[in-house]
């Protein structure tokens, strides 16, 4: 019996392991094992919405080994270190904190991404990277922590919390909308008159605007949104270095900050460069041939973030999550190809569009056959966006499934909305 190995339960890895178990699992044609550190699965793109309580992690996750049950597959928890390509064996750190090494015939790497801090001094020390389930709990409660002092401290010296926020991507924009929303639900579920009047939030870009990835038109229109809810955009402005007080521009003055969130660049794992000697990128992305596979060994496959796909434009997949999807999709046609000694097909990259959420309201643009643009906003754009999310959560779970799980969600939110933050009480 054939062994496959996923490493990584992202939006890529996750789908693919529901996908081949679906497929081949259910027959026992193959062992189809995945493999992650954490013990369910969270969709990256909200991240944010953890970090603010918008989105309950306790409603909206999907335990792994469930899952796995359900879809023909095994599940493994531990945090991956190191592949064995003469034994083909992945080494892991398992929940015990014992290494142990996991026999493939077939390896898929899908473990996403990290923020990239291009070396920055002190930004490893002072900042909160936004990469996984652990880190969005980790801001939430931080910022909450912050929040009580704040309320509690009658002898402040300063008038309000100031929020930083380094990267002007998708991330970043979508965390400094959702902050002040939160802050006015902490204030009115704490009785403390605490407002977002009392919230100084930055949002820090290198490049001469936010949003490189949507038209010129969309980020301007999105910047003016930001600004009318009281967020400072502070573009051209390049960070040479952070300190525990704030961070230091390569002009002008210091960017005082109580909590310190590195959104920019993004970068595979750097465990990943060159590992057992498979070609990586700059960016310690795998490079692979257009069927996914590595350029050094055909039976290892790499998917979403962490891949390097060259497509025809010249240009690598970006990393986000449509094109992990797609990635998935092509990857586990092309592992049951393999299987099956059939020619395999290559991977082409379709961009249909971004949309970033601001809280109650949304903008971006869709592509419609991949190719014309057509920019939303509004309430159309936000029942687009949270498709999106939906859509996710069928390939894996099924249509009523979530529905169920979407109905779930509304009621939760409704009758919890406040309990992160009188807890503390």
């Amino acid at each position: 019996m054939k062994k496959i190995i996923i490493v990584g339960g992202g939006a890529g890895g996750f789908e693919l392991a529901t996908d081949l178990g679906n497929k081949l699992g259910k027959n026992q044609e193959v062992q189809i094992t995945l493999i992650d550190k954490n013990s369910y699965h969270i969709w990256k793109p909200l991240l944010h919405e953890v970090a603010t309580g918008v989105l309950d992690e306790q409603v909206d996750n999907i335990y792994y080994a469930a899952q796995a049950l359900q879809h023909h597959f095994q599940f493994t928890q531990g945090a991956f270190t190191n592949i064995d390509r003469d034994n083909k064996q992945v080494v892991i750190v398992d929940s015990n904190n014992e290494t142990i090494s996991i026999a493939y015939d077939i390896l898929v790497i899908a473990i996403g991404s990290t923020s990239n801090d291009f070396g920055t001094p002190g930004v490893k020390e002072h900042c909160i990277f936004l990469d996984d389930q652990n880190a969005a709990l980790q801001l939430r409660e931080l910022l909450l922590s912050k929040f009580a002092d704040f309320c509690s401290n009658t002898n402040k010296f300063e008038d309000k919390i100031r929020v930083a926020i380094v990267g002007g991507g998708a991330t970043g924009v979508e965390l400094a909308s959702e902050l002040p929303h939160m802050v006015d639900e902490f204030g009115t579920c704490r009785q403390n008159g605490m407002c977002s009047d009392q919230l100084d939030i930055s949002v820090i870009e290198a490049t001469d605007r936010i949003l490189p990835a949507l038209p010129e038109k969309t980020a301007l229109s999105i910047t003016k949104t930001l600004e009318n809810q009281g967020i400072h955009v502070l573009t051209k402005t390049m960070i040479t270095k952070a300190e525990r007080d704030g961070f230091y521009p390569k002009e002008g003055d210091t960017i005082k900050a109580d909590i310190m969130i590195w959104t920019a660049g993004v970068k595979a794992p750097d465990y990943l460069k060159e590992i057992a000697s498979l070609e990586s990128s700059r960016s310690n992305q795998l490079v692979v041939k257009p069927t996914l596979q590595t350029t050094r060994d055909d039976n290892i496959f790499v998917i979403g973030d962490c891949a390097y796909a060259m497509q025809d434009s010249g240009r690598a997949s970006p990393p986000t999550a449509q094109a992990a999807h797609q990635m998935a999709k092509i990857c586990c046609s092309n592992i049951i190809r393999m299987i099956n000694n059939q020619p395999m097909k290559s991977f082409k990259y379709t961009d249909n569009g971004t949309i970033i959420s601001l809280h109650d309201t949304a903008q971006g643009v869709i592509k419609l056959a991949g190719k014309s643009e057509m920019g939303v906003k509004g309430w159309f754009a936000m029942i687009i966006h949270r498709l999106l999310y939906r859509m996710h959560q069928a390939n894996l779970i099924g249509i009523f499934r979530t529905i169920r799980f979407s109905c779930a969600s509304k009621v939760m939110y409704k009758t919890k909305s406040s309990s992160i933050f009188t807890k503390r009480n």
